[in-house]
């Protein structure tokens, strides 16, 4: 299907806005086609599905709408009907020739090895282990072979389970029933994608379970036309899709912005007091505890959580400090907002206390007046309005799938530490008598590193989500990474930085390509949270140094302005960079670069 311009006149917003009242396969792909018609600076993400089903109408259209929801343009190519066999061994074809940034691997069961499914009652153990054995091959075969020709992400689709097996009752009591052999399958599957860098499942076994096997696929569409999944299902793996591609386009959320009354306890603190609230092990609190531990999981994951209330502050707070029933505590929360004013001007407040983008933040309330207006007046913060019943907030903070990442680090599992580390220092810096003075205080450390395996998640995440201080805002994967490890014309370098308040981690990446006497540098990016302390000029400074002892004379890079990296726009020019046409930047490599002197220590193994 190609999706043709027919309506420049409607923006994004309005046209899924019009989509949500009636979302018909017809209209789906009508509103597919005005997205890909109108102006939408979002990323790319090509996508192209391998596949031995039968995905036509709907799945390109869900993807490009679904990529729009995300702040994303798509384009999706469809291989033919199962064959697999002839394009993944083929640099040249067409699958590859797309030069897609997510290749997702569709093959169901049904067709793969049909016995397991029509007849397995009569299989021999023999025969059933050899038509397991060949099925995961197959897929591994295929992933391994993309993943030769592709730095794309691959996305593997398992099992969905049997709703009804084979043996009824008893299969449930068998441990090699088909249930359980189709569960076994599916734990080697993981095992199998697990060792492929840059491959992720599509839990197609989950998404079944979750809609129920009548709303996700259709019987009869499947012998007509091998097109198993309803168009309502396709949306749901297309949502999966998309997830993968924000992740890797850097366009997940950051930060959980909640409201406090009726959202995180039932009823008003400053009314009902501290023992009058509903939370505790009763309904209806039982819902609110079920909703604060949802939220715990969310924090572990390196989820950053602030407060956004109209309430008296000690009021709120006490909740925190002194109920017994109350997950979370004031040391879960990176910035607290419980004042009386407007809750715009409060998030704009935690962006900035926080020093992340308002598109990072995703603001949950009760009070559907609060929702609107922040809609209204903050549209790239995500808006969760709570519905009246409170046994569906856990699952709706469950559902928030704008938090999911690529890799869990330990810098991740360790953010609020490091933010609250921060107001150390922030505090540090109001009582210093000068911004050398309170550098030098600090007793900052860099160490400077050559990329290798054990660090490669946490470097291609940095690519994925850093805005701010990044110079080009390349987007790199953990295959893309690997495939530079192994070319000697490219190096990888990150930093680690301490100072006496924390470890802060691995907070800084660069990747250069050697071409003669040339060193380019492609990438060159910083976390924001250690902005402003010279790491940006300290790190450089290794990296020209290595360059020069390999040969380089010089030094060129890169500024390509976004809406987001103007704190980066001046940095090559005040290191003496000389710019060259509209975004390139050149150093002479005699011009060596400085470590500011505020560094007790400076060390580079490269």
């Amino acid at each position: 299907m190609t999706l043709q311009a027919t309506d420049d006149t409607m923006t994004v917003q309005n046209i899924l806005r019009d989509l949500a009242a009636n979302d018909s396969p017809a209209r789906l792909i009508g509103a597919a086609k005005r997205i890909s018609s109108v102006s939408n600076d979002g990323p790319l993400v090509r996508f192209a599905i391998l596949r031995n089903i039968t995905l036509e109408p709907t799945i390109q259209p869900h993807i490009v709408v679904e990529a729009a929801r995300a702040g994303l343009r798509a384009s999706v190519h469809m291989e033919g009907f199962d064959n697999g066999q002839d394009v993944v061994f083929d640099k040249k074809s067409t699958l590859f020739a797309a030069s897609p940034d997510i290749i997702a691997v569709a093959l169901r069961l049904h067709s793969l090895a049909p016995a397991l499914v029509q007849q397995f009652t009569s299989l021999k153990a023999h025969d059933l282990a050899t038509l397991v054995h060949n099925s995961l091959t197959t897929i591994e075969t295929f992933i391994r072979a993309i993943r030769d020709r592709s730095t794309a992400l691959i996305a593997v689709h398992n099992f969905e389970m049997i709703h009804l097996p084979a043996y009824g009752l008893l299969d449930a009591q068998m441990s090699g029933g088909q249930t359980e052999t189709l569960r076994a399958m599916n734990r080697r599957l993981r095992e199998i994608v697990s060792q492929v860098s840059g491959a992720f499942i599509i839990d197609v076994e989950r998404l079944v379970s979750r809609v129920g096997y009548e709303n996700a696929i259709d019987d009869r569409y499947w012998h007509v036309g091998r097109a198993p999944y309803k168009a309502s299902f396709q949306r749901d793996i297309a949502r999966e899709y998309v997830k993968l591609a924000r992740a890797l386009k850097g366009k997940n959320k950051k930060c959980l912005v909640l409201d406090c009354d009726n959202t995180l306890w039932g009823g008003v603190v400053g009314e009902d007091g501290l023992s009058g609230i509903k939370l505790g092990t009763t309904n209806p609190g039982s819902a609110f505890v079920e909703m604060q531990a949802a939220i715990l999981d969310l924090y572990n994951r390196g989820i950053l959580l602030a407060l956004n209330s109209k309430n008296n502050h000690a009021d709120a707070y006490e909740v925190f400090q002194r109920h017994p029933d109350s997950l979370l505590r004031p040391e879960h929360f990176v910035a607290m907002r419980i004042n009386w004013e407007d809750k715009v001007s409060n998030l704009r407040q935690i962006a900035a206390e926080l020093n992340i983008g308002l598109d990072s933040l995703v603001f949950v309330d009760d009070n559907p007046f609060e929702c609107e207006y922040v809609r209204d007046a903050l549209p790239q913060v995500e808006t969760v309005e709570l519905p009246a019943d409170p046994s569906r907030y856990a699952g709706i903070i469950r559902g928030i799938d704008s938090f999911d990442t690529l890799t869990l680090s330990e810098e991740d599992r360790r953010r609020s530490e490091l933010y609250r580390a921060e107001s150390a220092r922030i505090e540090l810096r109001t009582s210093a008598g000068s911004m050398g003075d309170y550098l030098r205080s600090l007793g900052l450390k860099i160490a400077v590193h050559k990329g290798d395996a054990f660090h490669v998640p946490r470097i291609a995440q940095l690519t994925q989500k850093t805005n701010q201080f990044n110079l080009t805002t390349r987007r790199y994967s953990e295959s893309d990474i690997t495939a530079m490890l192994a070319d000697p014309s490219w190096r990888v370098y990150y930093a680690e930085l301490e100072d006496k308040f924390s470890r802060a981690g691995l907070v800084a990446v660069a990747l250069t390509r050697d071409d003669g006497a040339i060193c380019t540098i492609d990438s060159y990016l910083l976390s924001c949270r250690v902005i402003g302390r010279g790491v940006e000029q300290a790190f450089l400074s290794k990296v020209a140094d290595d360059a020069r002892e390999r040969g380089a004379r010089r030094l060129v890079g890169e500024f390509i302005p976004t809406a987001k990296n103007a704190v980066a726009a001046d940095f090559y020019g005040a290191l003496g960079f000389v710019k060259r046409g509209e975004t390139a930047w050149e150093l002479d490599t005699t011009a060596a670069i400085a470590v500011p002197d505020w560094f007790v220590e400076a060390s580079a193994d490269i």
